[in-house]
């Protein structure tokens, strides 16, 4: 490649990426690319007065998202709420974590509620010193109540991980670990900016040294779209996943944000260009079918599980047929049916209750999707005046909440009509006949007479144009409510977009 193709090229995924207008909203035959994750997307300034001025319904179980804003070392185009770790700080963190906790425990709305899933994501909570975990992870199993077939999760690096660690998570009841490996070859690392911090063969031995410490289940997150990623680099990844003791395995996309020290290294020609649209749409296609055809089961398009273990049968999960007709022996696994996936089925197939706890964290509570204070140290002072931390969010009505249940469930591959009749009182297809009609025709829905289920492969390739099918008016063409978005905040304030406001904080 020469330098002008190669610049041409880098230049070419630079606009795919990032100067379409708005690229957070695509229409059908046009694949969607925004990953969706909350809704609804209409948030604005929100207080905890507001939030519970009326309880509607109480919950029984409820689970928790807790985030760490730390890392080690910063990725180069990193999207998440994060600082550097410094230890001043992380020590009043902590302790504002642990008075927030307190803060809710006091909160009516709570009242016996148990907890059947947490996950402590970042930032990397695992660059905590050893103590901290133990301090942390002892005050939350102190002051919560788990069911008994819970699942907490912890972020981790390969290198933020070790036996001391690994012994605090394990005293403290964790018995997950998400593992950012985002791929085992170590040039695509460097390019990731992630060579500092760990190689291929350094994840290898963390995987393996957890796996001998007996955690139950160990998944890794793989990237798609790293400059410099081939087909071939691709395959080798999947064939490594399918060799190691992995539980789970979560893809992402890779995307370079504007400004970012990524961005400029891929515009300069410093690093080589990211995989096409084709080809990146390509290798997920791979993934999909390398690991379909081996068993291994799938939870979401870009989520999958190992081949069904024993135990897992006896403890009641159930999978479903990826290919309805049997043409191929494709199984999907139904995430509320097993305790490992509780928390997807928690967040995204039962749409339910989600406490918030940090700096910057997203959860639901009494029908409002709300968000904490994004600047640690006013979360801080927040918390030490005795408040819970929400500024923003938004209330979700009836109408609302239907429409939530199928923009987030059916990122689980499936909706139960019985199920959605028994939250909602109304059938989705009475209710959204129209839009699951048009979906069916272009052939990314299938209806049967208890599932909505999305087509395989090409309701798959489609997913978030599925899912923005039922955003309601409110939320029509608005992108995720994400205050780290530098391409919304962008889009916001550009004159033929009237400056819309989304009350996003910088």
């Amino acid at each position: 490649m020469t330098d002008q193709t190669g610049a041409a090229a880098s230049q070419e995924t630079i606009t795919r990426n990032f100067l379409d207008t708005p690229s957070f909203w695509r229409q059908y035959p046009d694949r969607d690319i925004e990953f969706v994750r909350w809704y609804p997307c209409n948030i604005g300034p929100l207080t905890p007065d507001q939030m519970f001025a009326t309880v509607e319904t109480r919950p029984r179980t409820v689970s928790f998202y807790l985030h760490i804003p730390f890392c080690n070392q910063v990725c180069t185009s990193c999207p998440y709420n994060k600082l550097h770790t410094r230890n001043t700080l992380v020590t009043d963190y902590i302790e504002a974590l642990k008075a927030e906790v307190l803060l809710y425990s006091r909160l009516g709305y709570l009242d016996g509620v148990t907890f059947s899933s947490g996950y402590l994501g970042g930032g990397t909570p695992t660059t905590l010193r050893a103590e901290q975990l133990d301090d942390l992870l002892g005050f939350l199993r102190r002051h919560l109540t788990f069911t008994d077939d819970y699942t907490v999760t912890i972020e981790s690096t390969p290198v933020d991980i070790d036996q001391r660690k690994i012994d605090a998570l394990l005293a403290n009841g964790v018995n997950r670990v998400s593992m950012g490996v985002q791929t085992f070859h170590d040039p695509l690392l460097r390019y990731l900016g992630r060579a500092r911090a760990h190689t291929g063969e350094s994840a290898l031995r963390t995987i393996e040294l957890l796996d001998r410490n007996g955690m139950e289940n160990i998944c890794i997150d793989y990237m798609i779209g790293i400059p410099g990623q081939t087909p071939e680099l691709w395959a080798a990844d999947i064939e490594t996943l399918t060799s190691i003791p992995v539980t789970s395995f979560s893809v992402y996309n890779y995307a370079v944000l504007p400004g970012s020290e990524a961005f400029f290294a891929v515009q300069s020609g410093i690093t080589p260009p990211c995989p096409s649209t084709k080809e990146a749409d390509a290798m997920y296609h791979y993934m999909h079918e390398e690991l379909l055809s081996r068993n291994y089961l799938a939870l979401t398009y870009n989520d999958f599980a190992e081949p069904m273990r024993p135990e897992w049968e006896a403890k009641g999960a159930q999978t479903f047929p990826v290919l309805p007709d049997g043409s191929k022996p494709y199984r999907g696994l139904r995430a509320e049916t097993l305790s490992l996936t509780d928390h997807l089925a928690q967040v995204w197939g039962r749409c339910g209750d989600m406490v918030a706890f940090g700096s910057g964290a997203y959860g639901y509570l009494n029908n409002h999707l709300y968000c904490t204070e994004p600047d640690i140290g006013r979360y801080i002072e927040t918390v030490r005046a005795g408040r819970i931390p929400a500024v923003m969010g938004a209330y979700t009505d009836e109408h609302e909440r239907r429409c939530r249940s199928l923009v987030l469930g059916l990122k689980l591959l499936r909706v139960s009509r019985s199920e959605y009749r028994a939250r909602h009182g109304v059938d989705p297809y009475a209710y959204f006949t129209e839009k699951i009609d048009d979906l069916v025709a272009k052939g990314l829905l299938t209806v049967t007479e208890d599932t909505l289920q999305v087509t395989y492969p090409k309701g798959w390739h489609y997913i978030d144009n599925i899912s923005k099918t039922f955003y309601s008016e409110a939320n029509h063409r608005l992108p995720q409510p994400s205050s780290a978005s530098t391409e919304i905040l962008n889009w916001q304030v550009r004159p033929e977009n009237g400056r819309r406001s989304l009350n996003i904080v910088q």
